[in-house]
């Protein structure tokens, strides 16, 4: 398995739960880095294969795979 940087994108209609769904993001395997709460946004770092887990946590709107670009 491989890591990889996400954002994860909370819906607007949950917001104000948003310390709840990083907790269930955690769970569901985020290594939970930052919360950006004024936006929604969650960053962190999860294996590849739990990004489907994550994706399905409720109020998460998207999962976006954060990748390099060039060297």
């Amino acid at each position: 398995m491989s890591k990889v940087n996400v954002a994860v994108a909370v819906a607007d209609e949950a917001q104000g739960r948003i310390h709840e769904i990083a907790a269930a993001c955690r769970a569901a395997g985020l290594q939970h880095r930052t919360t950006l709460a004024m936006v929604g946004v969650l960053t962190g770092l999860v294996e590849t294969d739990y990004l489907g887990e994550l994706k399905a946590v409720p109020g998460v709107l998207a999962v976006e795979v954060r990748r390099r670009i060039g060297n």
